[in-house]
C-alpha cells in the first residue's frame, strides 16, 4: 500500500510539474506574439528629411524601415534559449550620394513610443538613432556615437512619398566642408633655389553615414611631389579642428617611407580656402601654403 501511494504521489508530481512546464511555456509564446504584434502595429516605412544640428540646413533624405524580429538568446551556460522580440530594418540616406545600413537590434515600447537603434559602422564608431513613435511620425535625432553637435533632426512620416529627385545639391556647413575633400590644393616648394610644384589631394572620397555625421574619420592623402609621390593612407581628418594629419606613408611604388604629415585648414575672407602643411621626411622639412585649386 505504501508503495502505491508513493507511485501515486510521483505521478501528481510529474503530471502538475509537466502542466506547470506547459503552462509557462504558453505564457512566454504568448508574450512574444503579444510583443511582435506591438511592434508591427507600428512598423512600416517612414520618411523625411535631416536636418543639421549645426545650421538647421537640409543634410539630405532618409528612409527609416522596420518590423518585429523573433531574437533566440542562450541563457547562462548555454544549457536552454528564450526567444524575444526585437526590431529589425534598414536606413537609407540620400545626400551627396547613397548609402543604406541594416540593423536587428532595435528596441521599441509602444507605450510611450520609444525608438531606439544602435548601428556599428566601423570596429570604432556606431551610429545610434533615437526617436518617438506617435501615430504616422516618426520624430527624432540621428548621430555617430560622441559627435552629437554634427547630428541631425528628423521628423518622419509614416508612408511619405519618396521623392524620385536625384541627391541634393552640397549646402550648409557640414556638406561644404565634405565636398572641399574633392578639390585638389596645389602650391610649390623650394630646394636648393630651384621651385617644384606640389598637390595634396584625397583619395577616397566615399560619402557614408559616418563622413557625414562625424567630423573626424580616417582618409587617404595623396602628396606629389612632382618627381615622386608618398600616400597616408590612414591619415587623419579634423574637420572641427580644422586639423589633417598622417604617418607612415608609402611611395609610388608602395615602398614605405618615413615622413609626417601635418596640415591647418585656412579660410580667408575673399572665399579662398586650402592648407598650410608641413611635411618631414628624413632628409628635409617642407613648409607648403596649399590654396584649393577650383
Amino acid at each position: 500500500m505504501k508503495v502505491l501511494s508513493t507511485l501515486c504521489f510521483c505521478s501528481l508530481t510529474f503530471f502538475f510539474g509537466c502542466a506547470k512546464d506547459k503552462n509557462m511555456e504558453d505564457f512566454r509564446r504568448d508574450q512574444l506574439q503579444q510583443s511582435i504584434s506591438r511592434i508591427n502595429s507600428a512598423s512600416g516605412t517612414y520618411s523625411g528629411s535631416v536636418i543639421s544640428k549645426i545650421d538647421n540646413t537640409n543634410l539630405g533624405a532618409i528612409t527609416l524601415k522596420f518590423q518585429a524580429r523573433t531574437d533566440i538568446q542562450s541563457n547562462s551556460g548555454g544549457v536552454s534559449s528564450e526567444q524575444n522580440a526585437t526590431v529589425s530594418g534598414s536606413l537609407s540616406f540620400r545626400s551627396i550620394t547613397s548609402t543604406e545600413v541594416s540593423f536587428d537590434n532595435g528596441f521599441y515600447d509602444d507605450v510611450t513610443g520609444d525608438f531606439q537603434v544602435t548601428i556599428p559602422l566601423t570596429a570604432s564608431s556606431k551610429l545610434t538613432l533615437v526617436g518617438v513613435v506617435s501615430g504616422n511620425k516618426w520624430n527624432g535625432s540621428i548621430e555617430v556615437k560622441g559627435q552629437p553637435d554634427f547630428g541631425g533632426e528628423m521628423d518622419l512620416t509614416k508612408n511619405a512619398p519618396i521623392s524620385n529627385s536625384p541627391a541634393i545639391e552640397v549646402g550648409g556647413t557640414r556638406l561644404q566642408q565634405i565636398k572641399k575633400m574633392s578639390y585638389a590644393y596645389v602650391g610649390s616648394y623650394k630646394v636648393g633655389g630651384v621651385v617644384t610644384p606640389f598637390k595634396l589631394s584625397f583619395i577616397d572620397r566615399d560619402i557614408s553615414f559616418y563622413n557625414i555625421f562625424s567630423p573626424i574619420r580616417s582618409v587617404s592623402v595623396n602628396c606629389d611631389f612632382s618627381d615622386f609621390e608618398l600616400n597616408f593612407s590612414d591619415a587623419v581628418l579634423d574637420d572641427k579642428a580644422g586639423t589633417l594629419s598622417g604617418y607612415n606613408p608609402v611611395d609610388q611604388r608602395g615602398t614605405p617611407a618615413r615622413a609626417t604629415l601635418t596640415c591647418l585648414k585656412y579660410d580667408q575672407v575673399d572665399g579662398e580656402f586650402g592648407w598650410d602643411c608641413q611635411i618631414q621626411t628624413k632628409v628635409t622639412t617642407l613648409n607648403l601654403h596649399l590654396p584649393a585649386k577650383k
